[in-house]
């Protein structure tokens, strides 16, 4: 009985997420690019996902505070945004405005947490580590199957359709898919909420922090490489739309079969993906044919699936001890603080292409070298040295954090002081002036 229940929670997510790559394919994955169509540089398309994302990282960061208010009605409320993440893209076109397109953005990024956060909720609290990595895999495969199948549809509109309702269409077409992945999941109920460690103390911190700084290097530079990459093809390459779709779609093919292929993978063979994926910021800068940048996104493809897995597949490991509801929030807040990290580099560097592709090579290389120093199970190092590279990084880090916030803080203090000095001064010199303008005197 427990065999089919689980079959069936499985099917369930897998219909959850097949809709959804349709959904990501006609809206999220575009977004960028309808940005550029309506002329927007990297400075705004920068401005427009840091504000947003600004938005839902402190939405996040709320409910990993205080995470009751995420199991309030938790199956009601966040199937709501769950189809509402979706939905919100549709009016989304019929606007040019930095600040409309900034809120619809930002409410579609905050219905993604409790969205996200509720779906793996169900997966890291329905299942042991190895049905995690088994369905990861095959969620996996499914999104990029009817990636393929939605970037299939994208060209064919992007190709027909006149530019003034392209866009339009496709977010349109891709909302309404979208709703369908809610469908896929309203008979899944979460009821042991109680079993979930919401509250218990983190056992293992360094350990923690290793893998969360690694995860969150590899997003943001995967982040900052997808927010550079598009304006780079249509800006300077002068790539047509259906050749950046086409590069996404190389992307989505690749990332099929490297699932099959890492998804049974151990650990330390995970490690070889991180180390190879951080070829592809460098060879996106230095290609200057369109076309070749196909091949380079179906290796990206390849690589990042394994170093992406490598991430999931820890946090499955940590959920023991961890506990579920803190893993399942926590992979969001990853999620949402690498995204974040990525946009000021646009707002700064703007149309400096070369900066922002050895930025986010730099920021791959970083991760790389915290994965294969800090964190036990992907080490090139013997496991006590990478154990105490952990706890140094972890206390450093937290000793620097200290050092910051006082010396912020007394510099704040200070800063009140002088103000107030001043204030009490230029007080006392306006009214020594009026009492001499009262007397006369010049």
């Amino acid at each position: 009985m427990w065999e089919l229940t689980r079959s069936l929670l499985k099917l369930y997510l897998l219909g959850e997420i097949a809709f959804y790559g349709l959904y990501i394919v006609m809206t999220r994955n575009i977004f960028i690019l309808y940005l550029v169509s309506v002329g927007m540089d990297i400075f705004r398309i920068s401005t427009v996902i840091l504000l947003s994302t600004l938005i839902s990282t402190i939405a996040s960061l709320i409910i990993y505070k205080y995470p009751r208010i995420f199991v309030i009605k938790i199956n009601e409320k966040n199937l709501f945004f769950h189809a509402l993440e979706k939905l919100i893209f549709i009016p989304m076109p019929y606007t040019q405005d930095l600040l409309v397109i900034t809120l619809y953005y930002g409410l579609a990024n905050i219905s993604s947490i409790f969205a996200s956060v509720y779906v793996n909720l169900i997966i890291y609290g329905s299942f042991g580590e190895g049905d995690i990595r088994d369905i990861t895999a095959k969620r996996n495969i499914a999104l990029n199957i009817t990636n393929v199948l939605g970037y299939l549809i994208t060209l064919l509109l992007m190709y027909s359709l006149p530019q003034s309702i392209k866009f339009q269409v496709l977010f349109t077409l891709g909302g309404l898919l979208g709703v369908l992945s809610t469908a896929s999941i309203l008979t899944i109920r979460i009821k042991n909420i109680d079993a979930m460690k919401m509250f218990e103390q983190i056992s293992k911190p360094e350990q923690l922090f290793s893998s969360s700084s690694f995860f969150i290097t590899l997003l943001t530079s995967a982040n900052l490489l997808g927010l550079v990459w598009t304006p780079f093809l249509v800006n300077v390459l002068n790539s047509p739309d259906y050749i950046v779709v086409a590069v996404n779609f190389a992307g989505s093919i690749a990332s099929i079969i490297s699932s099959m292929f890492w998804a049974k993978t151990s650990f330390k063979k995970l490690r070889y993906s991180l180390g190879l994926a951080s070829l592809t910021p460098i060879l996106s800068m230095l290609t200057p044919y369109p076309l070749l940048h196909i091949g380079i996104s179906a290796y990206g493809g390849f690589t990042f699936t394994g170093a992406n897995f490598l991430g999931n597949f820890l946090f499955a490991k940590y959920k023991t001890w961890l506990g579920v509801l803190r893993v399942s929030i926590l992979l969001t807040i990853i999620a949402n603080i690498s995204q974040l990290l990525a946009t000021p580099f646009g707002l700064i560097f703007r149309d400096d292409y070369t900066v922002l592709f050895t930025a986010s090579a730099i920021i791959r290389v970083l991760s790389v070298i915290v994965a294969y120093f800090t964190i036990v199970e992907v080490a090139v190092i013997p496991e006590e040295y990478a154990r105490t590279y952990s706890q140094l990084l972890y206390s450093n880090t937290i000793v620097g954090y200290m050092i910051i916030v006082d010396t912020v803080r007394e510099s704040i203090i200070l800063g009140l002081k002088i103000v107030a000095i001043a204030s009490v001064l230029l007080i006392l010199y306006i009214l020594y002036r009026f009492l001499f303008f009262l007397m006369g005197i010049s």
